[in-house]
């Protein structure tokens, strides 16, 4: 299998849209994709198999931590260990200690990803979406893994 990184850039974005309306109920819009790229604290990565286009990554970078925006495996892709690929790349870019996310409570296959990297459950953001949905946020500490 030859799977490949690249840096996620604005002529990807619609690539991306296709592969993010496949893959969630309430995906993220081109708004969203654009003005992450613009900020130079994101850290925007592609996975590619074969040369395409299969998921990307999506983390705003702080000086103390990582903050994982957006994750995502085409569909098709999806339990063939690309997303666990792509998460080891951004790590080693990032040089974080730290990531967080948030996960809609009702994402059990999330949920199910994140814990088999690694995160642990630290707090529960009620109501954080926009359709009321409760977030759970999840930390992945290298520290923690070193020990």
């Amino acid at each position: 299998m030859n799977v490949s990184f690249r840096i996620f850039d604005k002529q990807d974005i619609d690539a991306v849209l296709a592969i993010e309306q496949l893959a969630y109920e309430i995906p993220w819009n081109r708004a969203q994709f654009s003005q992450s790229l613009v900020n130079p604290n994101t850290l925007a990565h592609l996975i590619l198999k074969e040369n395409q286009i299969v998921g990307y990554s999506v983390a705003l970078q702080t000086p103390d931590f990582t903050d994982l925006l957006n994750i995502c495996i085409h569909p098709k892709f999806q339990h063939q260990g690309l997303g666990g690929q792509l998460f080891d790349y951004l790590l080693s870019e990032s040089g974080a200690r730290s990531i967080f996310i948030e996960v809609r409570a009702s994402n059990r296959n999330a949920l199910f990803f994140y814990k088999k990297l690694g995160f642990e459950l630290i707090n529960i953001r009620k109501k954080y979406y926009s359709d009321g949905e409760d977030a759970k946020i999840l930390r992945f500490s290298i520290s923690d893994k070193l020990e």
